[in-house]
């Protein structure tokens, strides 16, 4: 599975053979077949297991008694870190490079990468609602116009192929994003609380 991921990754499903594989990977075709059934059950497989390890993790991280700027701050630095990370980009690319051939793989990595993530956020902002700190009506809106604005552009630069964003610029990056965010609905209270001195 690692020598399958690899070289899908690097040269394209479409192209990769099973003796590129076994080249890699050692034992032969027929332990393939035996494992996995065929290239197909091979790319599932290997999807399967990439997508569980995105859902452990791409929890959103805990947060309880922190202020809305502090627990936002955690959450959006932890998601950019492995959102744009090289393994999740690798990711992407496997999951839009096969939709037409296999949505369901497609459909698993979306539900158990982005979905559960936006899930997750969204949960988030609801509870903050509920407490009186944050006026928001559709939480899951909210959830996604954060992470559009900390992880859109960098994930669409770096899946064709462009240098991922250095740490600082994330950083501000996932700051600007906490700003807007609690400007438009945060409390009056949530808005002063925390908030960095004006950048010149």
């Amino acid at each position: 599975m690692d020598a399958a991921y690899s070289l899908f990754t690097e040269k394209g499903y479409a192209v990769v053979t099973l003796d590129d594989i076994i080249k890699i990977s050692g034992g032969s075709k027929s332990s393939l077949y035996s494992f996995f059934g065929s290239k197909e059950g091979l790319l599932k497989a290997v999807v399967e297991a990439l997508a569980n390890e995105m859902l452990e993790e791409l929890q959103v991280p805990a947060t309880l008694g922190q202020s809305p700027r502090a627990a936002l701050l955690k959450i959006g630095n932890r998601i950019a870190r492995l959102a744009l990370s090289e393994n999740a980009i690798n990711q992407f690319r496997l999951a839009v490079s096969n939709a037409k051939s296999r949505p369901d793989l497609a459909s698993l990595w979306y539900e158990y990468g982005p979905k559960t993530t936006f899930d997750g956020l969204a949960t988030y902002l609801a509870k903050e609602v509920e407490a009186g700190r944050l006026n928001i009506g559709d939480p899951r809106r909210a959830a996604i116009f954060f992470l559009n604005m900390i992880i859109c552009q960098d994930t669409l630069r770096m899946a064709v192929g462009m240098a991922p964003p250095l740490a600082p610029e994330v950083e501000a990056i996932v700051e600007d994003a906490v700003e807007v965010l609690l400007r438009a609905y945060g409390s009056e209270t949530t808005q002063t609380q925390g908030a960095p001195a004006s950048r010149s």
